[in-house]
């Protein structure tokens, strides 16, 4: 090997890991539930379509071409499900992104008594989102909290009162 192909390859090398650093050193895009709804329900089971909006904080646009998302109410696990649908989100940018999960009465008979009960619940939705490219690293994300469903319920009936359509899932954030 000459010693110009031996540099060139050295410095394609570099160049690689480089890149990959960057795809490493990047802030893990956030993930919040844009819309919950209700396809199908049978004997035991039921389908629920659930939206996802995808947020990239970073100065460079993030591919990835897997989301996996575990919802869990009141420390039991309720659903999960999966998109395979290969998604571009430019730098501060957010977007949606829909999938269809399955739950069974059996997960969500328990988690519905203690909303009975309380009126509100915990709940945790988890997952990853697995990048494309050279390292195709998967990134994890997790979000907790307690959703109170007198005032979630308040808020829906506001909503549909001022009939807005706007979404902040498609507006790009700012630089």
């Amino acid at each position: 090997m000459t010693r110009h192909r031996a540099i060139a390859r050295c410095l394609g090398s570099l160049a690689l890991a480089a890149g990959g650093c960057a795809v490493l050193t990047a802030t893990p895009p956030s993930v919040e539930v844009q819309r919950v709804e209700l396809r199908g329900v049978g004997l035991l089971d039921q389908s629920l379509g659930v939206t996802l909006c995808v947020t990239n904080p970073n100065d460079s646009e993030l591919d990835f071409r897997r989301v996996v998302v575990g919802i869990d109410l009141a420390g039991a696990p309720l659903a999960e499900g999966a998109s395979e649908t290969p998604v571009r989100l430019p730098p501060h940018s957010s977007t949606p992104v829909p999938f269809a999960v399955v739950t069974t009465v059996q997960n969500l008979g328990p988690q519905l008594l203690g909303v009975l009960r309380t009126g509100s619940i915990a709940y945790r939705l988890h997952g990853s989102i697995t990048l494309t490219g050279a390292l195709a690293i998967t990134l994890p994300f997790s979000r907790s909290g307690r959703l109170d469903l007198i005032a979630t319920g308040e808020s829906l009936l506001a909503d549909a009162a001022a009939a807005s359509s706007s979404t902040t899932c498609t507006a790009s954030l700012p630089a």
